[in-house]
């Protein structure tokens, strides 16, 4: 069977079960499903007609109902799109919040979820904001460098390597590679937006932390004044 899980996005172990069932066999009926997974006939219906509701497969007028399962990548975009706007909610509401004192420490797993919490952070800072990072990161933060562009909130970025010269903003410079190997061991991504700092090793396996601890943010600050020479110091929040 397909090796998919859908459980952590509102889908049941039964529908999961379905939805690989269907990747599999292809188009197929209720009572086919229920004898490829060996359940009753009711539960494959109601799992069958779950999936057909989150929009993971389709059903057609045939006798007997014949299921088919939607594109895996097409599900994909149905649950970033959901995601995403309840996310958006819920950044709306902390907005009107006021945040009490103390430092926190968040860690941060993969590629996307730290371009996620960049994008937010970046959008909700109106002051200046410290960024270094590879060009390919930089680049797909565009959407909130035009943004704040456009509420002319400055934004000062520096680029790992070679400046591509295609970027969504104008860096202030670029940054020898071999300075991020010596003091991080490989590629790195900072960012300075508030009380808020930003931390990441980039790579196969990116992890890093998003944090409002002061001492954290004074040696990502630090971190941050060796990559870009310290006579660029003076530049940093």
């Amino acid at each position: 069977m397909a090796d998919v899980d859908l459980t952590p996005f509102g889908f049941t172990p039964t529908e999961n079960r379905a939805y690989g069932a269907l990747l599999d066999l292809g188009p197929c009926s209720g009572y086919a499903l229920a004898k490829a997974l060996s359940i009753a006939r009711a539960n494959a219906y109601q799992a069958l007609n779950g999936l057909v509701a989150k929009g993971a497969a389709t059903s057609s007028d045939d006798q007997p109902q014949r299921y088919r399962a939607e594109r895996p990548d097409a599900i994909l975009a149905r649950i970033i799109d959901a995601q995403t706007r309840r996310l958006d909610v819920l950044e709306s509401q902390i907005q009107g919040l006021g945040q009490p004192s103390g430092a926190t420490i968040v860690q941060l797993r993969g590629t996307r979820g730290l371009l996620d919490v960049a994008l937010r952070t970046l959008a909700r800072e109106p002051g200046e904001v410290t960024c270094v990072g590879t060009s390919d990161l930089i680049a797909a933060l565009g959407p909130a460098w035009h943004r704040r562009a456009m509420d002319s909130r400055p934004s000062a970025v520096w680029i790992i390597g070679q400046d591509p010269g295609d970027l969504p903003v104008d860096p202030r410079g670029s940054i020898d590679e071999t300075r991020a190997e010596v003091l991080f061991g490989g590629a790195v991504f900072l960012l300075l937006a508030g009380d808020v700092a930003v931390i990441a090793k980039v790579g196969e396996s990116t992890s890093g932390y998003w944090t409002t601890d002061p001492a954290i943010r004074g040696a990502v600050k630090g971190a941050a004044v060796h990559l870009v020479e310290h006579s660029l110091s003076s530049k940093l929040q």
